[in-house]
């Protein structure tokens, strides 16, 4: 058994406030991927990361978030706390 899939995209267009937005649906595990994180999905390709979703509201609070991008600033906080952490234990020495 393979925990890799080889997804079958099919570009699907949904509401978000008064636009459209084309985002990516895989018709083998009927899930929805974020275009913005996986734009390569969009082409047919497979991504080597993204967003995943089980519903289109899912899908479409994530698009929402995008513009405020909490995620890539929640990773920079735990590095800066990390290497903190690193430089604190290498003081105690």
């Amino acid at each position: 058994m393979t925990s890799r899939w080889i997804p079958r995209w099919e570009v699907r267009k949904i509401k978000l406030n008064q636009r459209e937005e084309e985002v990516c649906f895989d018709l083998e595990t009927k899930m929805f991927a974020c275009p913005r994180c996986s734009p390569i999905c969009l082409k047919g390709g497979i991504p080597d990361s993204g967003s995943y979703f089980f519903n289109e509201k899912d899908l479409t609070e994530h698009l929402l978030a995008h513009k405020y991008s909490l995620w890539t600033k929640r990773r920079v906080q735990e590095r800066e706390q990390e290497e903190e952490e690193e430089e604190t234990e290498g003081n105690e020495d």
